[in-house]
């Protein structure tokens, strides 16, 4: 029979012991031969995928799964055979590259990967001005969120922050239940300064609440953007429906999160980190284009938890602008949920290129678990043949 490289690694050097199994158990041995046999011949449909589509890592972690069950079942039934023990932990080593891909398109790796891309882009610019503060601000609360163990914010604070999250960044101005710029204009400073003073200084929202206290004034530049720079319903509604300014970061993510779920929608590349670092008449078009409607009539339609709220005598009772659908603004809850279920994004080429590879060792695998068995049984059947 002739076999792989993986199979001759695995073979030599390798002491092999022609197991001792009695009569006894011997056709219980043979049993869990055929059982395993069996099992692998499972995944062989999932095996001919491999060279019919496109890198699927979920589909590789399956079949992983399996062939791991399968020496697994193998192992227990003859732990001395350091065969089995190979092969075990040459699964496990693939096993773990696909697991880490995994963490790194969707989840909570992707978001924070999406993060980093964010503040990459908006950094560019220094110092920061206008909304661009207002955004930077808000990766640094995203951040904050993810890693709160490390953070011990006031009630107040917190408050600030949900408020913040539901009403700061671009496009995302609002007044609801009372609180408007000016509120955040008192309360922001003491915010900033908190996190300022206990973010880690491996974290993200060290690093960006460094770059805007030396390089743009902060967090005096944030109170004053707040004082002069909030706008009027009118402005922000018209520059919503006319696709004019940017997008902040929470509501990027939002959109996105939405569009990946959708099965309909396969987003390139491309479009993925449009969504991260495109200005809205970039997503306008996207949107258009996908789903016949722009970003506000989308997110009034179609993105839960979300909606523009325009009227033209607004009561302050009743709120405006961008609206969370919670009287205490972005709720932890939600960005929870938002943040750790993000689904897949799309795979860069060095993600498939490493996937192809992983693919080709798979295929190996199960051609050396098979002519492992093989040799198992024809062990197995001459010692019968003695007995």
């Amino acid at each position: 029979m002739i076999t792989n490289n993986i199979t001759n690694t695995l073979l030599s050097g390798i002491e092999q012991k022609t197991p001792q199994v009695d009569s006894q158990n011997l056709e219980a041995y043979l049993a869990s031969i055929g059982k395993a046999e069996k099992d692998l011949k499972k995944i062989d449909p999932a095996i001919a995928l491999i060279d019919k589509q496109p890198a699927d890592s979920e589909i590789l972690a399956m079949v992983a799964n399996h062939q791991k069950q399968v020496v697994q079942s193998m192992v227990s039934g003859n732990p001395e055979d350091a065969i089995a023990l190979a092969l075990a932990a040459s699964i496990e080593v693939y096993s773990a590259q696909l697991e880490a891909i995994e963490q790194q398109t969707k989840g909570l790796g992707a978001f924070e990967d999406a993060m980093e891309v964010m503040w990459e882009d908006i950094s560019k610019t220094s110092p920061l001005t206008g909304y661009t503060l207002e955004d930077a601000f808000q990766l640094v609360l995203m951040d904050v969120l993810i890693h709160a163990d490390d953070y011990n914010l006031s009630d107040k604070d917190m408050n600030t922050l949900q408020r913040f999250m539901e009403c700061g960044g671009s496009g995302m101005h609002g007044s609801h239940e009372h609180y408007n710029g000016d509120d955040f204009a008192n309360d922001v400073a003491s915010l900033f300064n908190s996190i300022y003073n206990q973010a880690p200084p491996d974290s993200l929202a060290y690093t960006i609440t460094r770059s805007m206290q030396s390089e743009s004034n902060c967090p005096d530049a944030l109170v004053q953007q707040f004082q002069t720079g909030w706008g009027d319903l009118d402005q922000w509604n018209d520059d919503w429906n006319n696709g004019v300014g940017d997008v902040a970061p929470l509501m990027r993510m939002a959109l996105l999160s939405s569009v990946l779920a959708d099965d309909s929608i396969e987003l390139t590349t491309e479009e993925y980190n449009m969504f991260l670092t495109g200005s809205l008449s970039d997503i306008d078009a996207f949107m258009t284009e996908k789903y016949g409607k722009n970003t506000i009539t989308y997110i009034n339609s179609d993105l839960d938890g979300w909606n523009y709220h325009y009227d033209t005598n607004p009561d302050e009772n009743e709120g405006y602008g961008m609206n969370f659908w919670s009287s205490e603004g972005v709720t932890v809850d939600y960005f929870t949920e938002l943040s750790e279920n993000l689904p897949a994004r799309p795979l860069t080429d060095e993600e498939l290129k490493e996937i192809n590879r992983i693919g080709d060792q798979v295929k190996m695998l199960q051609q050396t678990l098979k002519y492992w068995l093989q040799i198992c049984r024809d062990e197995q059947m001459a010692i019968a043949r003695n007995i």
